[in-house]
């Protein structure tokens, strides 16, 4: 019937816009192929819809009826229609698969029903130069930049990157093997909490246990090895640090691991870890330590349907998510600094990511170089002296930064500020 009605409507209003507007094809209309692909050869071939005797001789038998909906339940009850025909498809699928016992098919064939359901995409544009909304927007963020991103508990990085965009962030944490990907997760996901955020990690290799001494260290700055391997040395200044445990962070960190749940989690857990408890952020260690829900055949369709899914799931919940990725052994560039072309098992991985940030860890220094921003200045390289068995991590300045920040210290011994009588200006 709203296949019918919908002709109707575009015949009766002439609106040739309609279906190109919405983005309805010959796909929603089931019922009516040849009456659809009429009106839309018309409208290509002529620049207008054709009008209702040219239809009609084309078309006899076609109920005419007059429409007094509104266009927009029209489009609304079309993509209702075409979702519930798709479904239908598919679980009739799962279940012929099923009593083939076939489960592995049938569990691909079911995890891709997200990406055959079509959403009401209509195309409205905006005047970019009239509609001034965004200044608004601009206002409110130099009022509180708080409520618009999250401290990655890198302060120089926030500097450049304005920090965890709260709403649309998927960043991509690369690094080889040892290079304290996981504990610069830890690191931001400590910082994320002391903002008083709901932080969920997964950690598909080390165990709450272990993730809990690493933020002991990150926060109390006990000896992360004393803790692991039980060093009395300590145990005074970590029951010390114990018995405040729970009032050293505004917010909290809630611990996935794989023992949890019986294997590594796939998207779908996660999803369900982010409603579950309520999630305001997520931090991932790792990509490949991640089931992929469509069961992808190779390791980089495996990783290319985890990375996409991961970005739906981004965009679906509306909150950031961190996620580190190994670094694979490729040429780097003539600074002997990563790519995106080097994340590992799938060039998706960072394509789909806003940020991606590559880490090194040499003689103690720990580089983090952004080798793709979406709203920042890439090729920043950013080093810290670190002392993972302490969480320290020291900012080195670089020599620009010395330099200036010496030349400022010269300034104020020179500056005589016994004869500043407000005639002269001051050179701060």
């Amino acid at each position: 019937m709203i296949q019918n009605q919908a002709l109707n409507y575009i015949l009766d209003s002439g609106d040739k816009n309609f279906l190109a507007e919405n983005n309805i094809g010959i796909d929603f209309f089931s019922d009516y192929k040849s009456e659809f692909s009429f009106i839309q050869d018309h409208i290509n071939n002529y620049g207008n819809v054709p009008d209702k005797m040219t239809f009609i001789s084309a078309f006899p038998d076609f109920d005419v009826v007059r429409v007094n909906e509104s266009p927009t339940y029209i489009i609304k009850e079309l993509y209702k229609e075409k979702n519930k025909r798709t479904l239908a498809k598919i679980f009739n699928g799962v279940r012929d698969l099923l009593n083939e016992d076939n489960v592995e098919d049938a569990v691909k064939l079911y995890t891709s029903a997200i990406d055959q359901v079509t959403q009401n995409t209509r195309m409205p544009t905006i005047d970019i130069m009239q509609d001034l909304s965004r200044y608004d927007s601009y206002e409110e963020r130099t009022k509180d930049g708080s409520r618009y991103f999250v401290k990655t508990g890198f302060p120089e990085l926030d500097a450049i990157i304005g920090g965890w965009n709260r709403k649309e962030e998927l960043t991509v944490i690369m690094a080889r093997p040892g290079t304290a990907k996981s504990w610069t997760l830890l690191k931001s996901a400590a910082a994320a909490a002391q903002q008083g955020l709901r932080v969920g990690f997964y950690s598909g290799e080390m165990t709450a246990e272990l993730c809990g001494y690493r933020l002991d260290t990150l926060i109390g700055h006990v000896s992360n090895g004393s803790l692991v391997f039980g060093n009395k040395q300590v145990q005074m200044e970590y029951k010390r640090y114990m018995a405040n445990a729970s009032t050293q962070l505004k917010g909290c960190i809630k611990i996935l691991t794989p023992q949890m749940i019986g294997g590594m989690a796939g998207v779908s857990a996660l999803r369900a870890f982010i409603e579950k408890d309520k999630l305001d952020i997520l931090f991932v260690d790792q990509h490949s330590l991640l089931d992929d829900d469509r069961k992808g055949r190779t390791p980089v369709e495996k990783a290319s349907n985890i990375s996409k899914d991961l970005k739906a799931l981004q965009v679906l919940s509306g909150i950031p998510i961190i996620a580190a990725s190994q670094q694979n052994r490729s040429d780097k560039d003539e600074n002997d600094r990563a790519s995106v072309a080097n994340i590992a098992q799938s060039d998706r991985i960072g394509q789909d990511a806003t940020n991606v940030i590559a880490l090194d860890r040499k003689d103690g220094v720990l580089s983090l170089f952004i080798a793709k921003s979406r709203n920042a200045v890439s090729g920043r390289e950013l080093k810290y002296a670190v002392d993972l068995d302490k969480g320290n991590f020291v900012y080195i300045p670089t020599d620009k930064e010395e330099a200036d920040a010496e030349k400022c210290k010269q300034l104020q011994e020179t500056y005589d500020y016994s004869n500043d009588d407000g005639g002269e200006e001051s050179p701060f």
